[in-house]
C-alpha cells in the first residue's frame, strides 16, 4: 500500500492549507463539542449562524473536517481498551492492503492507524474481557504474524482528549475529556446500543434523522441520548481533522520511565496538558508507562519540544520512542455487533 509523505517532511508542507483565524476558531470550538448547534457556536466565535453554517460546510468540502463522532467511555460499557503495536517483516504492498482491509473490516477493532518510524501500524481492540481480545489477536497472528518482525500489546487504562490549542497557542487550557477507570457496567438497551453505533459515526446527526431511523419519535431519540451523556457512556463529541491538509505532522511518542509511581505521572500530564501541541494523553499498563499525542509544524518543532520535555523530567525518562501517524482508518468507532 503506498503511503504519503508525511506533512512537514517535504513537498507537502508547501502545498498545506492556510486557515483563516474565523476557520481556526470553529475548529476550535468544535475540537470536543461537535455537537453543539449552530447559535451557541455562533456566539462563541463571534460571527452569524449563516457565517458559521458558510464555513463548516466549507472545511467539510475541502476536507479539512473528516467528521464528527460520540466518544464513548468504553469502560463503562464493561469493555477494556487493548492496543496493539506491530513493526514489519518482508512485508509487500498487496499483503500489507489485505492486512489493512481485514483490519478495517473487524468489528472489534475500534482504531486502525498507520505509522511510520518505530512501528508501521498500531489497532485498539475494545472487548469485554482479556480472552476476547486473545481470540483476535491470535486470529490475526495466525494469517499475518510471519510478516511481524516486532510487536507489542498494552492496556490503556485511561485517555485524555485534550482541546485543540494548536489551532491558538496562546488560549488557556481548557476543560479534557476522559475515559478510563474502573465503573459498574452499564447495561444497554437496543434503542441505546442503536444511537450510540449513529452518532458514534455521526456526532451531528440530528434528531430527525436519528429518530427516522430507529423508527422512533425526535423526543424519545432526544431523551434517550441525553440519558448516555448524563450516565457519561458519551463523554463528549468529537471532530476529526485531516493534519495532513493543514501542513502538520502527528506524532505518537511512547515514554518508558525510571519509576512509574503516579505522583511522577501526573506530574508529567500536567505539563503535558499545557503544551498547546498536545492532542491525547495516555496512562498504559504494557512495555511503556505513558503516552502523548501531538501535532507540530515541522521537524524541527518536534525536536525542540522533545529537548525541553526530557530536560525538565530528565531524572524521570528512561527512553522513548516515537512514531509519526500517517492515517487514522478507523478512530475509536464501534460496531452494532461489539456492543
Amino acid at each position: 500500500m503506498p503511503r504519503p509523505r508525511p506533512a512537514g517532511a517535504g513537498g507537502e508542507k508547501d502545498s498545506a492549507l492556510t486557515l483563516a483565524p474565523k476557520d481556526r476558531s470553529i475548529l476550535a470550538e468544535l475540537g470536543l463539542d461537535a455537537r453543539q448547534n449552530l447559535t451557541e457556536l455562533a456566539k462563541k466565535v463571534n460571527l452569524s449562524k449563516q457565517v458559521v453554517s458558510y464555513r463548516i460546510k466549507q472545511l467539510e468540502r475541502m476536507k479539512i473536517i473528516r467528521g464528527y463522532h460520540a466518544i464513548p467511555d468504553i469502560y463503562r460499557l464493561g469493555k477494556a481498551h487493548f492496543r496493539v503495536f506491530v513493526k514489519y517483516h518482508q512485508l509487500d504492498e498487496k499483503t500489507e492492503a489485505r492486512l489493512v482491509r481485514e483490519l478495517s473490516r473487524c468489528p472489534e477493532i475500534s482504531w486502525l492507524t498507520l505509522l511510520d518510524g518505530d512501528f508501521d501500524l498500531e489497532f485498539v481492540v475494545w472487548s469485554d474481557h482479556i480472552m476476547e481480545f486473545e481470540r483476535i489477536y491470535d486470529d490475526i497472528l495466525a494469517r499475518f504474524g510471519s510478516y511481524f518482525q516486532e510487536k507489542y500489546f498494552s492496556i490503556g487504562t485511561r485517555v485524555e482528549y485534550l482541546p485543540f490549542r494548536f489551532l491558538h497557542p496562546d488560549s488557556t487550557p481548557g476543560r479534557a475529556l476522559v475515559f478510563g477507570g474502573a465503573y459498574d457496567r452499564r447495561q444497554l438497551n437496543e434503542q441505546d446500543k442503536r444511537i450510540l453505533y449513529e452518532t458514534n459515526h455521526n456526532g451531528r446527526i440530528s434528531l430527525a434523522e436519528l429518530a427516522d431511523k430507529l423508527g422512533i419519535s425526535v423526543g424519545v431519540a432526544r431523551n434517550r441520548l441525553q440519558g448516555l451523556v448524563e450516565s457519561r457512556v458519551i463523554i463528549g463529541f468529537g471532530l476529526k481533522i485531516d493534519h495532513k491538509r493543514l501542513g502538520l505532522t502527528y506524532r505518537k511518542v511512547l515514554l518508558k520511565l525510571n519509576t512509574p509511581a503516579k505522583e511522577r505521572i501526573d506530574r508529567i500530564a500536567a505539563h503535558l496538558r499545557r503544551q498547546p501541541q498536545v492532542i491525547f494523553l495516555v496512562k498504559t499498563i504494557g512495555a511503556y508507562d505513558f503516552e502523548f499525542e501531538l501535532l507540530t509544524e515541522s521537524n524541527a518543532e518536534f525536536y525542540h519540544f522533545m529537548k525541553a520535555f526530557r530536560s525538565h523530567f530528565a531524572a524521570d525518562i528512561k527512553g522513548y520512542n516515537s512514531v509519526i501517524v500517517y492515517d487514522e482508518l478507523k478512530y475509536g468507532q464501534l460496531s452494532l455487533r461489539s456492543l
